[in-house]
């Protein structure tokens, strides 16, 4: 899933000392969440915006109909 991450645009991970200086968001920031699904096919991408509680339930393998599965989730870093 990093891989997926880091592939995206501006996406870059970050060194220690940024790590330990990251606040949390805005909590209208963690309302609005993505998920990541992978396609049957291999591939994968970003669902549309979905709550806190859906995202942090369903992101590590949920299975959606036609072999779709979710396996990972942010929110404030990937709220617009």
């Amino acid at each position: 899933m990093l891989k997926n991450i880091l592939s995206l645009e501006n996406a870059r991970a970050l060194n220690k000392k940024e790590q330990k200086s990251i606040l949390g968001g805005a909590q209208a920031q963690y309302d609005k969440c993505r998920l990541y699904i992978n396609n049957p096919d291999g591939g994968g991408y970003w669902s549309d915006y979905v709550s806190y509680e859906q995202a942090s339930s369903e992101w590590d393998g949920m299975e959606y109909a036609g072999g779709y599965t979710a396996s990972g989730y942010c929110c404030a870093s990937c709220a617009n």
